[in-house]
C-alpha cells in the first residue's frame, strides 16, 4: 500500500538513483596498494565505480581498496543485473586471483545492497567445497542488503534476473543466509524507499540504523553522509 510517508521518500530515491546512475559512468579509480586489503562490491543496477567515494574515504583511513569486477550486463545501470550465481561465479574468479594480482591471501569486504548477498553466496560455496580460493574472506560490513528480500521482486522478476533471486524466502536468500558467520556488522537505511529497513536486517546480528538514509546515500550520498558511512563501517574493519 502507498502511503503518504512513502511517497515522501521518494524525491530522495529518484536524486540517489540519478547520481548513481551518474556514478556509473566514471571510470574505476585506482586506490594504494598499502595497507588492510577491503573488497568493496557494488549492488544492482552499478559498476564498481559507485564505490569511489566510499573508497577513498577508507584509503584515507589506511585501508588497501579492492574493487570488485563489474557484473553482467556491465554498462552503466545496466550492470550487476545478472542471475545471482552468475555474478558469483565471477566474483570467485576475480577473488582466487588477487593470490596473483595482489599478493594477498585474506582481506574483509564492505558491500552495499545486493553486493551482500554475492559474497555471502561466494562463501556458501567455499563452505561447500563446490568452489576454492586461495584469498578468505574474514569479515563483511553491509550496506542495505536485502537479506529479506525485495518486494517487488516477483513483479519485475521477469524484466531484471537479479529480481528472481530476492523473493522472500526463496532459495537463494536461504542459501546466503548459511554464510552469516561473514557478517559482523549491518547498516541499515531508515529512510529506504527499496528495500524496507527490516528486510535489510539479518537477526543476531549487530546493526547501526542510518537515519536519513536513502538506499544510494551510503555510496553516492551527499560527503557528510559517505563520511558517517565510512566512520561505521571503520569501527569494525579497522586499518589494524
Amino acid at each position: 500500500m502507498l502511503t503518504l510517508r512513502y511517497l515522501k521518500t521518494l524525491p530522495s530515491y529518484l536524486n540517489g538513483s540519478l547520481k548513481q546512475t551518474l556514478a556509473t559512468l566514471e571510470p574505476q579509480r585506482s586506490f594504494s596498494d598499502s595497507g588492510l586489503p577491503l573488497a568493496v562490491i557494488p549492488g544492482a543496477f552499478c559498476t564498481s565505480s559507485v564505490m569511489n567515494r566510499l573508497g577513498q574515504r577508507f584509503e584515507a583511513a589506511g585501508r588497501r581498496v579492492l574493487p570488485s569486477p563489474n557484473f553482467p550486463y556491465y554498462l552503466s545501470a545496466f550492470a550487476n543485473l545478472c542471475p545471482l550465481e552468475q555474478a558469483v561465479d565471477i566474483y570467485l574468479k576475480w577473488l582466487d586471483g588477487l593470490a596473483d594480482v595482489a599478493n594477498v591471501d585474506r582481506l574483509d569486504v564492505v558491500a552495499h545492497s545486493n553486493g551482500g548477498l554475492i559474497a555471502m553466496l561466494a562463501q556458501e560455496r567455499l563452505d561447500r567445497h563446490e568452489a576454492t580460493s586461495r584469498v578468505q574472506m574474514e569479515r563483511m560490513v553491509t550496506m542495505a542488503t536485502p537479506f529479506g528480500g525485495f518486494p517487488g521482486a516477483r513483479v519485475l522478476g521477469w524484466l531484471i534476473p537479479c529480481c528472481r533471486d530476492l523473493e522472500q524466502e526463496g532459495q537463494i536468500l536461504q542459501r546466503a543466509a548459511k554464510a552469516e558467520q561473514l557478517v559482523v556488522h549491518q547498516l541499515v537505511s531508515a529512510g529506504d524507499s527499496l528495500i524496507p529497513p527490516v528486510n535489510q536486517v539479518m537477526p543476531g546480528k549487530s546493526r547501526t540504523v542510518m537515519d536519513g538514509f536513502q538506499h544510494m546515500d551510503f555510496i553516492v550520498g551527499a560527503g557528510d553522509k559517505i563520511d558517517r558511512t565510512a566512520e561505521a563501517i571503520l569501527k569494525w574493519l579497522p586499518s589494524e
